[in-house]
């Protein structure tokens, strides 16, 4: 009897504990995106933005970007391969998935000599991490495209 009556105390706490996990999984993805793209982007040169993808010039002279596909954010290496930024591909499906930060606005945006990118992480359990960053390149955005 009561172990019963522990029963529905018991499947809260585990229903809170994996809403915990789930929130910080989101939430390291968040950081980890938003520190990735402020770093990346304040030292590039010779941006080229589109709705899904920005593209530039390292510090270094190498050709890299950020491009986004089927919900994931990836980093596009200077040897031509990329690499996924969010997700969670071990499992063969993602639990976090990018979305634009509002209906039609679109992922990466260029506005008065910075790099704007909005986006929400949305885990299925139902965490949503917002990402609304400008970027001001430290050479500032020499070849502009939309």
């Amino acid at each position: 009897m009561i172990v019963l009556a522990m029963l529905p105390a018991a499947v809260q706490s585990v229903r809170m504990y994996e809403y915990s996990c789930s929130w910080q999984e989101t939430a390291l993805q968040g950081i980890h995106l938003e520190d990735t793209l402020t770093v990346s982007l304040a030292s590039a040169s010779s941006l080229r933005v589109t709705d899904s993808s920005v593209r530039f010039l390292t510090d270094k002279n190498l050709r890299s970007g950020f491009l986004i596909r089927q919900g994931v954010i990836y980093k596009c290496l200077d040897d031509g391969t990329v690499q996924p930024v969010t997700g969670t591909g071990e499992t063969g499906r993602n639990k976090i998935i990018v979305e634009p930060l509002e209906p039609g606005c679109p992922f990466f945006s260029q506005e008065d000599g910075c790099v704007r990118a909005a986006m929400n992480l949305k885990h299925e359990a139902g965490c949503t991490w917002r990402c609304d960053l400008w970027i001001y390149p430290v050479t500032g955005i020499t070849h502009e495209t939309s």
